[in-house]
């Protein structure tokens, strides 16, 4: 049976929130820590671990239930001395992306002394795997080995989702959920870059948001380095991808994404723009980002998510590769309904044990597990994404752009917030039910197949599938 397509209609989607909210049953809103950044300045790091609603906590504290997500929703805000909000555009603060780890404060604290003592799994759970759930499936792997002492302490929300996330519903369908035992703390990471000064490009957008890689970039290709460190991940497609051509592939052909926009950097020319390397003489302006969160006590028919291995077009393997690519300009001449760049890969649709990252897994490739959610995301001048069954040709999902923003891909025409002109507002996930859904062995193959509009060169996009399953169980039937 099809999936339900999470609306981005606007009055769609406002009204199927309200009566989502009452059947849901509870709901409880957090707000960042203040993010503080001058114009053209990237934060991207994992920030403080905060307490949950005590409310919350109390109801769970004693473990004789769970506690049960079934959607949330996500703003970027102001707040004034006063304590009134107004919304963030994205030509003010760009959202590159997003990723929210919610669970115990043990096991939260074991995540932070991970970060901050292990290079390498920091990278895994704040950079570019993060995203894609891998560095998560990496840590809960290891947890898993001491299941006596953490348990099911830890789950990650949102990931790679980002200028789409005011009209890109996170939605889970019954029996389906996100489930935690003991939740008592929150920590983000936020990747956001400082647009809000005038352009004076021609473009409606901001080009900043493709984090060119500025003069001040010392990149050193014999030593592979960037800034004087390894890119990480280390930049380096699947063999299908690399065969393309594709300039993100290669070091040498590296000019913008998000290897030149770590934290702290500044994506203009400071030499030309800034005074100092600092900007120091612009002002540091300050954003919130806001998470609402929609829960329940656990039904005891309640199924427990994880994220899935698919899907990255640059990758063939479960998890991502290299996540971002670029789209070079067609050639002149090129009549416009053929100025496109198509890319696509098969990947296996769940994390099991040949996984690098995950040596230790008890699952098998055949191991069962059913499909419960899918959001795309796409960058801008993203024109269409499939999510295609690479055995039967079946569409399990796809999204397309169109005049009247009906087709599951919302550009923008406006001023306010989340019809910013030109840029990509909105993008429709999928999600199934208990009756709806459809069941695979983990390594069944997924096609995903993205077309851009490439009228204009971009860097840094990315075409992924952003998905949760559900491991199969016994006296469950589809």
């Amino acid at each position: 049976m099809a999936p339900r397509r999470n609306s981005v209609k606007t009055a769609a989607l406002l009204a199927g929130l309200m009566a989502y909210q009452a059947e849901a049953g509870f709901n409880f809103t957090v707000v960042s820590e203040p993010i503080r950044l001058r114009y053209g300045q990237v934060h991207n790091r994992m920030m403080n671990a905060a307490r949950l609603p005590e409310d919350v906590i109390a109801r769970y504290a004693d473990g004789s239930k769970q506690f049960a997500v079934s959607g949330f929703d996500v703003d970027m805000v102001r707040i004034d001395e006063n304590g009134k909000e107004t919304k963030v555009l994205l030509d003010d603060h760009y959202l590159h992306h997003y990723i929210l780890y919610l669970g115990r404060t043990d096991v939260m604290d074991e995540l932070t002394r991970t970060v901050h003592e292990d290079e390498h799994m920091a990278r895994m759970l704040t950079g570019c795997h993060g995203m894609t759930h891998m560095g998560a499936e990496m840590f809960n792997d290891r947890l898993r080995r001491n299941s006596d002492k953490y348990g099911d302490g830890l789950k990650v929300f949102g990931s790679a989702a980002g200028a789409e996330y005011r009209a890109n519903p996170q939605r889970f369908d019954q029996p389906f959920r996100m489930l935690l035992t003991k939740p008592e703390v929150w920590s983000p990471i936020f990747h956001i870059i400082n647009t809000n000064k005038h352009q004076t490009s021609k473009l409606p957008y901001s080009p900043l948001l493709e984090c060119p890689c500025t003069p001040q970039r010392k990149i050193d290709v014999k030593n592979h380095t960037i800034d004087g460190k390894p890119p990480y991940p280390p930049i380096g497609c699947s063999k299908e991808f690399a065969a393309t051509g594709n300039p993100s592939c290669q070091l040498s052909t590296y000019v913008g994404g998000w290897r030149c926009c770590e934290d702290g950097v500044f994506v203009i020319d400071t030499d030309k723009e800034c005074s100092d390397p600092q900007c120091s003489e612009e002002k540091e302006d300050v954003v919130y980002m806001k998470f609402t969160f929609y829960y329940e006590d656990a039904e005891p028919h309640a199924r427990d998510l994880e994220g899935a291995a698919c899907c990255d077009v640059t990758s063939v393997v479960q998890g991502d590769e290299n996540i971002e690519y670029d789209i070079p300009k067609c050639p002149a001449g090129t009549p416009k309904e053929k100025c496109v760049h198509v890319a696509e890969s098969v990947q296996p649709l769940a994390y099991y044990d040949t996984h690098p990252v995950s040596p230790s897994s008890d699952y098998k490739g055949s191991d069962l597990v059913d499909l419960a959610f899918a959001a795309p995301h796409l960058h801008l001048a993203g024109q269409s994404i499939q999510l295609i069954d690479d055995k039967t040709g079946e569409v399990m999902c796809e999204v397309h752009s169109s005049s009247n923003n009906t087709g599951g891909i919302m550009y923008g025409n406006g001023t306010t917030a989340g019809n910013e002109n030109g840029y990509l507002v909105g993008l429709s996930t999928c999600s199934w039910s208990g009756n709806t859904t459809r069941r695979y062995r983990r390594d069944h193959p997924f096609r995903s197949r993205a077309v851009y509009d490439a009228t204009r060169g971009h860097t840094g996009v990315m075409s992924l599938w952003l998905m949760s399953v559900s491991p199969a169980v016994p006296d469950f039937v589809v």
